[in-house]
């Protein structure tokens, strides 16, 4: 029997008109996790992000060999009002593509690195806290996910172009006020089609300010809560920026018999912006993970991504 969710109360996110930009915030941003294999069966993660700062993250990891390839670039992001479609550059679009479905096309480059990808979402979007609205680090935030996106096309890595399909998630966040702290963020597509997005936000001195895991069963339907228990299990300290790192955690949640272990696919996903300036560089997490564990009495398993962010000059 599913539990009683936390009250969502209505929605404060409505579509299509909120995947467009809203440029009276001070921050939004736009990203995509994707875990795809080749004809051959090698596996590979692909994540673009574009900030409404005019900033681009942009990364292809090969997760048989363990190694990572990124850029990060700086422009002026196009982005459209009422409606979803961004450019960036020449080359970079990425647009809904039928104004009955969650469909997409995505295109993003860098050098030697990029992806063109056909997206459907196989599900309605899953509103952060159920309703759209969430805690967040400097206050509320608008936030919602595409949690389980059919991915087809190709990703190009140091000049070969590989045909790819695969499932991915699609993030949309905006807010007003970033804070301080920092998070660790987590988003599982298992392969019973349950998916489970969750996070903790931390002070700068690494207390837990607050927390959520919201879950969208296999028939669409939403469970919410902030009661659950985060475990960091094991870390990894990059020898670049020494950042320790998350890379197996638990999570349990009471109510619907959860306990998953998620653990990265390899440890070195870091990522580092600004490291081509003079001033101080910005690492962060971002990468694959595996899936195990029970969820309602059963066995479950599956793939998803993580993102560990701290804010520039902390030491964690």
């Amino acid at each position: 029997m599913r539990k009683k969710s936390l009250p969502f109360g209505p929605p404060k996110i409505h579509f299509p008109e909120d995947e467009g930009a809203h440029p009276e915030f001070l921050a939004e941003w736009w990203y995509g996790h994707f875990s795809l294999t080749d004809s051959g069966g090698r596996e590979y993660g692909a994540t673009v992000a574009y900030f409404n700062v005019g900033l681009k993250i942009l990364a292809i990891s090969d997760l048989e060999a363990e190694r990572l390839y990124h850029a990060v670039s700086g422009s002026a992001l196009h982005q459209a009002e009422g409606f979803f479609e961004l450019r960036w550059g020449g080359r970079d679009h990425w647009f809904r593509t039928n104004p009955d479905s969650f469909s997409y096309h995505l295109e993003s480059y860098g050098p030697e690195i990029g992806f063109n990808l056909a997206l459907v979402s196989e599900k309605p979007p899953l509103l952060g806290c159920g309703n759209g609205l969430v805690r967040w680090t400097g206050g509320r935030s608008y936030y919602y996910s595409l949690t389980r996106l059919r991915a087809k096309g190709q990703i190009e890595l140091s000049g070969r172009m590989i045909d790819v399909a695969g499932i991915g998630i699609m993030d949309h966040q905006w807010m007003n006020y970033m804070g301080k702290g920092g998070w660790d963020w987590f988003c599982v597509q298992l392969e019973n089609k349950t998916e489970i997005v969750f996070w903790h936000i931390v002070n700068p001195d690494e207390s837990v300010k607050s927390q959520d895991l919201t879950i969208m069963f296999p028939d669409n339907s939403v469970y919410h809560t902030r009661d659950l228990v985060l475990e960091r299990m094991d870390s990894w300290v990059s020898p670049e920026s020494g950042r320790e790192y998350g890379v197996l955690w638990r999570v349990r949640e009471k109510a619907h018999d959860l306990d998953l272990e998620i653990r990265a696919r390899y440890a070195q996903q870091e990522i580092r912006v600004f490291e081509e300036l003079s001033g101080p560089t910005f690492p962060f997490w971002e990468g694959s993970t595996i899936v195990s564990g029970r969820l309602g009495g059963e066995v479950v398993c599956g793939t998803g991504c993580a993102e560990f962010v701290r804010p520039p000059g902390s030491d964690r």
